[in-house]
């Protein structure tokens, strides 16, 4: 990635992250059902709401056909933005984890946040030197987190960052 911002943990680079995508109270961001506290939690302290969706079994992340369906079947554009309906809230994007360091099919469910206009953040807390198709988990999306807790691969005792190619990000956390 070409800027790096560290945080004290991996929830707050989630955190960061999230509020650097502009996410307001009451929206929504998808995650699997699956997962680490950590996502909801950081999604929670913006004012806004997790949005669980099934896992593939294979990659214990985001299962790309159940995604695009769940979102065919239970959200439509209006503004321009995706909107849920049935809990009339607006669906901002989606965070996808690489757990236990292994890969999501990330180029897939890429595309599909594309389509619905969605931001992806990649959580790449427990896949720190994990690739996907050559290149670096937590690289694909607007952004990536790394955490250094204690029960990483690699470990400082604590702390995170967080990751982008994206400038006007990069600024906006950094600043």
């Amino acid at each position: 990635a070409r800027y790096v911002v560290a945080t004290v943990n991996g929830t707050s680079a989630l955190h960061m992250a999230l509020l650097s995508l502009n996410l307001k109270t009451n929206e929504e961001v998808i995650i699997p059902s699956f997962n680490f506290v950590a996502a909801a939690n950081a999604i929670s302290y913006c004012g806004a709401f997790p949005n669980f969706v099934d896992i593939d079994e294979k990659t214990l992340s985001v299962d790309p056909n159940k995604l695009e369906n769940y979102l065919k079947n239970n959200f439509k554009f209006k503004n321009k933005k995706c909107f849920n309906l049935k809990t009339k809230r607006f669906i901002k994007g989606i965070i996808v984890p690489h757990t236990f360091g292994h890969p999501a099919k990330i180029d897939v469910i890429k595309k599909i946040t594309k389509k619905f206009k969605l931001f992806l953040i990649e959580d790449a807390a427990e896949s720190f030197g994990s690739f996907y198709k050559n290149k670096h988990t937590g690289t694909f999306g607007d952004i990536g987190i790394i955490s250094f807790n204690g029960n990483k691969i690699i470990t400082t005792g604590g702390g995170g960052v967080v990751i982008t190619n994206k400038r006007k990000i990069y600024k906006k956390i950094s600043n």
